[in-house]
């Protein structure tokens, strides 16, 4: 498929990962891209996709590893070639891109319920026949339901633009993880990203045998200190015997926790490991 040129600067930034990358590109490169609109480019994750490059976290994806390289680069190293990953939140693959790749033998269950989005991703999953990828149409939630995703700003903005709603926006389907998986004959997972802006407490509640036989290895959630939900999230993991990490700015992992100050903060994503006991 014919693809976007890329600035010859860009193409040798792409593979190599620096602090506050995406910000500096974006400045050196963005009104470049800007000006291609929706078309076909090849990204940081050398991999072809469809991306809008008017929007800004579109553009992201060109520049390097998307929200940063520390968990990309802690997963390359984790997931087995036949790992199993759930992708919950997909969008439209920004994540995905990479994560596919490395499980070649392995599979990947991509939720996501926003129409739109979906359809994005299809037309990209499409050209890539041989990702291992399962795109599941819905959201996950603690009980099979109808709810409503309620989208504002840009169609295809960051998913922090979608949120789940009992009244507001599109129709959507709600399933619980576990029933998915067994409907799979799939018993472990690898490694659950969850990213469902604010909805992910009770996505996990679908999900709690996993959780309480650990057959979940690795859980990389958002958090945030907005209601608490960030503490909430780590107070229902942890009585399943998972720990919370956060990535420093070295990219190495620490337990937060342990330091009296700690406070969350107002984003950021959390991985989660079992403990040996608990």
């Amino acid at each position: 498929m014919k693809t976007a040129p890329l600035p010859l600067p860009l193409t040798w930034l792409q593979p190599v990962d620096f602090p506050h990358k995406l910000g500096i590109c974006e400045r050196l490169f963005g009104k470049a891209l800007a000006r291609h609109g929706i078309c076909w480019v090849n990204t940081a994750a050398d991999i072809t996709w469809k991306l809008d490059l008017t929007v800004i976290p579109h553009r992201w994806i060109v520049y390097g590893k998307y929200e940063g390289a520390p968990f990309l680069n802690w997963a390359r190293k984790f997931l087995p070639p036949n790992g199993v990953v759930v992708d919950s939140g997909a969008n439209i693959g920004q994540m995905l891109l990479y994560l596919a790749q490395w499980v070649p033998q392995g599979k990947v269950l991509a939720f996501e319920p926003g129409r739109k989005q979906a359809d994005w991703l299809a037309e990209c999953l499409a050209a890539h026949p041989t990702l291992p990828v399962e795109l599941i149409r819905r959201g996950l939630g603690a009980l099979p339901t109808q709810l409503r995703l309620d989208s504002s700003g840009s169609d295809f903005m960051h998913g922090c633009w979608a949120k789940v709603s009992d009244t507001e926006g599109e129709p959507i389907q709600i399933v619980r993880l576990e029933d998915e998986l067994s409907s799979r004959s799939i018993e472990n997972v690898d490694l659950w990203k969850l990213d469902v802006e604010g909805y992910e407490l009770i996505a996990m509640q679908g999900a709690e045998t996993l959780l309480k036989e650990q057959r979940i290895r690795a859980i990389y959630a958002e958090l945030t200190s907005s209601k608490g939900q960030g503490q909430a999230v780590i107070d229902y993991l942890k009585q399943f015997g998972y720990q919370c990490y956060l990535f420093d700015n070295k990219g190495k992992l620490y337990e937060p926790l342990q330091q009296t100050d700690f406070q969350i903060p107002s984003w950021t994503n959390g991985l989660f490991l079992p403990s040996v006991s608990y």
